[in-house]
């Protein structure tokens, strides 16, 4: 398969079946995208991996925590956030991606932007494997509290969390943006 295709056809994937994910391939395809970005400098990351059934629980209970503590979370009726568990503690593997800060707000984002191209790789890679994935950066999982659950340390962002396992079915393809959608020409006058 060319890259193209490999990248038109991938898809994320919101449901997974319960076909266990080898932490071995999960540490193989990191490498493997870490390998594939080019770049004299180092990128600085690091990933948390909750593959048993008792790492997903607790993950799902500090991503709980955020959302039940606040106003609008103590609204929710229980049998909501147990279903929203469940589903969290039914996907087979979830990748915790953290990555280093640099001494100043360019670095930092060079590192970033880094890291997130390592995991695009490594979805493209899973995707070649059969393995789906979907890149979460939900608003509960944004807070200093959650930061601290999962064991952010100063001097790291918070990148996502890849959710990751196999799946029997891959959803339809959406309508792609054109670039001509994206694209402004600038000529350097005040719009």
């Amino acid at each position: 398969m060319s890259l193209a295709s490999l990248i038109r056809e991938r898809r994320t994937i919101r449901k997974f079946n319960q076909t266990p994910v080898a932490e071995e391939l999960v540490v193989e395809l990191l490498n493997e995208a870490a390998g594939l970005f080019p770049s004299s400098d180092t990128v600085i990351w690091r990933c948390l991996y909750a593959g048993t059934s008792e790492s997903r629980t607790r993950l799902a209970d500090y991503m709980l925590e955020q959302m039940t503590g606040s106003r609008l979370g103590k609204w929710i009726p229980g049998k909501m956030i147990e279903l929203f568990k469940k589903r969290f503690t039914d996907i087979p593997g979830h990748v915790v991606v953290i990555a280093g800060t640099g001494p100043d707000r360019r670095a930092s984002n060079r590192n970033y932007a880094a890291v997130c191209s390592i995991l695009q790789n490594f979805q493209l890679l899973g995707w070649e494997r059969q393995l789906g994935m979907l890149w979460d950066t939900e608003p509960m999982m944004q807070s200093e509290e959650f930061f601290k659950r999962i064991g952010v340390r100063e001097n790291e962002r918070f990148v996502g969390i890849i959710h990751l396992g196999y799946f029997d079915k891959a959803p339809r393809g959406r309508a792609r943006t054109s670039a001509e959608k994206k694209w402004t020409v600038y000529t350097g006058r005040k719009a």
